[in-house]
């Protein structure tokens, strides 16, 4: 079981937990061992001449102070075996999930949301399942097994025994068999699973787009596919799973027979009491639990096998961190400016290069806007900037000084962002602008959405502030959620503002507000913009052009111009064109 080597650190500070469970547990199987002894002692003094009344009362008060002990003793095992599994689920999880946080953008392009719901949510129920109730099932499987066969062998005819425990041997050697058919053909389940769940969050995602290309019929079609997949994956766990209930019950059939034949003719030829002979087959009775406990520790065990690998193969993922120790404070370098220097990347698995050989400075306290063809490598400086990524060749200064060499969560701390597709949660706007700065008063809130020139609108909705603005901001126009997203990353004025496209839903007039806000804030703020608009462009203090991954040109709106450069003459004349055709 190499596969929980993960979890040691879990079962060194709960082992208490699992002992003192496992000890009651104990006490149960010990407490009801006993009961088929009494009940075979019972019917001999309900046979016997005269019959002893008090000796009678005695034996069943015996028995229900057995079973309320066995009551207790459930109660406790439940309470601590079944509680460790509960907080290990929880344990797993919170640590899937702060790792999933910790890894790089790289692996989410490599792997898909609906998957990873699925490690979160089904894996993690298998691994819970197979360290808590398979734990009673193995202890009982084992515990009960032993001691049912010593009291058969003990109390009654040795010889009825051995009879009665020839089908074993056939048992364990079937459930061998099909053991590792379990473990293959869940892991299967778990996959369909994780595809299903993934077909149903993207639909879900993209419920409006279906709908306004009336595709519904579609999307229905395809999710049917994904759930029969899903389901014939059930379908061919279960014919394997399906064995074990009729094997069980076969064999127990076969042992049965044996004892009623050979046990009923010792019992008339007196070698035995009916009393034992009821014993027996009491202890025959509680011999079937453990057969069929058997079968169930194999099933959890081999689902709980499976997810297990699957969590153990996301927590095997690199995080990415630095090797070497990262600064953690903040340099005065911050009034520098930031360099790109001979950059270089490659995204994995991509054939050519994203950004090749660039190198430009972001002077500081200035806006910058980056500007070029889509797939000219706008985006991939944000992440790049960001840290998302690490450039194949070249490296980003800020000042003299690298900016790998600061701490990670130091360096995003200090910037402001914007991607192009603004995240609005299904929760109030003041928690959606306080996102990254939960302590920020409402003052600083109504700023920074004043500085996105949102607040007005923001007053004018039911509930202002407070209003609910429902999943991925349904309830918001386009250009609503766009300047909350604005102002979430304007909020606690960070000396670095990276906006990604952030007009493409606003008006020139609003576009003009906003920028004057942003000059407003001062030398320490550096800002970058991403944009195709020439009237974005117009604004900036310096223009990066970019060409397929590569630094086409440089400098003011006035300076490209009258310098002729060609690549951004032509996006001025494609974007003015664009504008004409829509004014028409």
């Amino acid at each position: 079981m190499r596969e929980y080597l993960t979890l040691l650190d879990f079962f060194r500070r709960h082992r208490w937990r699992y002992i003192l469970g496992v000890m009651w547990l104990l006490a149960v199987d010990f407490l009801q061992m006993l009961i088929p002894r009494l009940l075979g002692f019972f019917t001999d003094q309900l046979l016997a001449t005269p019959v002893n009344i008090g000796q009678l009362r005695h034996t069943l008060l015996l028995i229900l102070a057995i079973a309320v002990g066995i009551a207790f003793f459930r109660y406790l095992w439940r309470l601590y075996i079944m509680g460790a599994a509960r907080i290990l689920e929880k344990y797993l999880r919170d640590r899937l999930f702060k790792h999933l946080q910790q890894l790089p953008p790289s692996f989410y392009l490599r792997n898909k949301t609906g998957e990873l719901m699925a490690h979160l949510t089904n894996d993690i129920n298998a691994v819970r399942n197979s360290l808590g109730l398979s734990i009673v099932l193995l202890v009982d499987a084992v515990f009960l097994t032993a001691m049912a066969v010593f009291f058969m062998f003990t109390t009654v005819d040795y010889r009825l025994a051995l009879l009665a425990l020839i089908p074993l041997p056939f048992l364990a050697v079937s459930f061998q068999q099909l053991s590792q058919s379990l473990y293959h053909r869940f892991l299967g389940v778990q996959e369909s699973f994780g595809a299903l769940t993934e077909t149903a969050q993207e639909n879900l995602n993209a419920l409006r787009l279906v709908k306004a290309f009336a595709l519904e019929d579609v999307e229905k079609n395809r999710f049917a596919r994904t759930a029969a997949a899903y389901m014939e994956s059930n379908f061919r766990l279960y014919k394997i799973w399906g064995f074990y209930n009729p094997l069980i019950l076969f064999f127990g059939i076969i042992s049965f027979i044996i004892v009623v034949i050979f046990g009923g003719r010792l019992v008339i030829e007196g070698e035995i009491s009916i009393g034992d002979f009821v014993a027996f087959n009491g202890y025959l009775t509680l011999l079937a639990w453990p057969m069929m406990a058997a079968g169930w520790v194999i099933n959890f065990a081999q689902r709980g096998r499976a997810s297990m690998e699957r969590i153990n193969s996301l927590l095997r993922e690199e995080t990415g961190e630095p090797a070497k120790e990262p600064c953690q404070t903040w340099p005065a370098s911050t009034k520098d400016d930031l360099h790109f220097s001979n950059i270089t990347f490659r995204y994995d698995g991509a054939r050519i290069d994203s950004l090749s050989e660039l190198s430009f400075t972001i002077p500081r306290g200035q806006i910058t806007a980056i500007t070029g063809q889509i797939g000219s490598g706008k985006t991939t400086v944000f992440y790049l900037l960001l840290r998302f990524f690490t450039p194949q060749q070249g490296e980003i200064l800020l000042g003299n000084l690298p900016l790998d060499h600061l701490s990670l969560n130091l360096w995003r701390s200090k910037l402001g962002y914007l991607p192009q597709d603004g995240f609005i949660f299904a929760d109030s706007i003041a928690a959606n602008i306080s996102f990254a700065h939960t302590e920020a008063s409402q003052y600083e809130i109504e700023e920074a959405a004043s500085l996105a020139a949102i607040h007005k609108e923001i007053m004018a909705l039911p509930g202002g502030y407070e209003a609910q603005v429902g999943e991925r901001g349904v309830t918001l126009s386009g250009g609503q959620q766009q300047r909350i997203s604005l102002a979430r990353a304007l909020l606690g004025r960070p000396p670095f503002l990276l906006l990604d496209d952030p007009f493409s839903a606003v008006d020139v007039p609003t576009e003009e507000r906003i920028i004057a806000n942003m000059r407003s804030l001062g030398k320490d703020t550096t800002i970058l913009i991403s944009s195709h608009r020439v009237q974005t462009l117009k604004r900036a203090d310096k223009i990066i052009v970019l060409d397929k991954g590569r630094l086409a040109a440089a400098g003011s709106h006035d300076e490209l111009l009258q310098r002729g450069e060609e690549s951004y003459v032509r996006l001025c004349r494609q974007q003015l064109w664009q504008e004409k055709l829509e004014e028409d």
